[in-house]
């Protein structure tokens, strides 16, 4: 009973909101055909390299800095007091491991030479 009493309501709302309904109206874009040079321009891909030596660097660093938390935990908890053997051999740990993986990084991306936009628009003028 309490469904049919909710029907009558829906109903009435529904027909209200038809009859304030506006005119119905389209978008029409005007299409210009585009031209090989037109679409050069648009079409632009930037792709920033690191040099192998920044790559190794910049992780033996951050490999550095990891082992040195990692020391100041373990010296933290050991109860010897040698704070300073603890952070030495955690940053030295560190960056041994860091240059590791920075040179297998900067060796995996030997294989993507950089193009940059001299080269990549004498590819795009010439032809397929």
């Amino acid at each position: 009973m309490s469904k049919k009493l909710l029907v009558a309501p829906f109903a009435a709302l529904l027909v209200a909101g038809t009859a304030n309904a506006g005119t119905l109206q389209t978008l029409r874009l005007a299409e210009r055909p585009q031209t090989a040079d037109q679409l050069a321009a648009e079409v632009v891909e930037v792709q920033a390299h690191r040099s192998p030596g920044q790559i190794i660097v910049t992780d033996a660093l951050y490999g550095g800095l990891a082992g040195l938390a990692i020391g100041a935990g373990v010296a933290l908890i050991s109860s010897d007091h040698d704070w300073g053997k603890d952070l030495a051999v955690g940053a030295g740990a560190g960056l041994l491991v860091g240059g590791i993986y920075g040179a297998i990084d900067a060796a995996a991306n030997a294989d993507r030479a950089p193009t940059g936009f001299g080269h990549s628009y004498s590819l795009m003028k010439g032809g397929f």
